[in-house]
């Protein structure tokens, strides 16, 4: 029997978009598209995720909303938010951003102008092919604190892959074992969870972190 092709994520670059066009563009698409969009430089990137990408980003929001309400603390999750910075000539649309802070008016936000707001704390960026566009350097113009990258492979049963966190240091990311925000986590303990969430179920898998974020802290 031929193995069946693997599904894996769309992406296509266009060259020489300003800004007017990048914004038509968003305009045009509106604000139920699937694509999400990523711009530098007059650069533009389109990429349409699959259904594995979407479940790695659910689940590392579970995994979120587990730690901060262990640690009793406020957290603003925005899923697919466009970040846009007209005078820095960039914008990125990161799977989630978070910020540890309650505010309701950002939750249903489909753009997110900077710097009239201040930056997200955290961007979750995931990813099942390569980028053409390095986003490090977007996200260090837009000043966010902390990324969380997860490399995924889309051809295996449970979810695996690689999780490097980024420090924002001056202007540029420096790569840390630990997060920022809790500095108790270290990146193989998302993978973890990812992993754990398909081989023994994701309710065990939420129990078990509960019991381990108890334990750590």
């Amino acid at each position: 029997m031929a193995k069946k092709p693997i599904v894996t994520e769309q992406r296509i670059i266009l060259q020489n978009i300003d800004w007017q066009k990048f914004e038509t563009l968003v305009a045009e698409l509106g604000v139920e598209r699937q694509t999400r969009l990523t711009y530098f430089r007059k650069t533009l990137e389109l990429m349409t995720p699959i259904a594995d990408h979407e479940r790695c980003h659910k689940l590392i929001e579970s995994f979120i909303l587990v730690l901060v309400d262990e640690l009793a603390l406020e957290v603003t999750p925005i899923a697919s938010v466009l970040l846009k910075a007209p005078d820095l000539g960039c914008a990125i649309e990161p799977d989630a951003c978070y910020y540890f802070r309650s505010d309701p008016a950002l939750k249903t936000a489909s753009e997110i102008h900077l710097p009239q707001h201040n930056p997200p704390d955290l961007a979750v960026e995931i990813a099942f092919t390569k980028s053409s566009l390095d986003k490090l350097p977007i996200y260090a113009t837009l000043g966010i604190s902390e990324v969380w990258r997860c490399n995924a492979i889309a051809s295996k049963d449970v979810l695996q892959g690689n999780l490097q966190i980024y420090h924002l240091q001056g202007d540029r990311y420096i790569e840390s074992r630990n997060s920022l925000q809790f500095p108790f986590l270290e990146g193989d303990r998302i993978l973890q969870f990812l992993e754990q969430s398909d081989s023994i179920s994701l309710a065990t898998a939420l129990r078990v972190l509960r019991a381990w974020v108890e334990e750590t802290i």
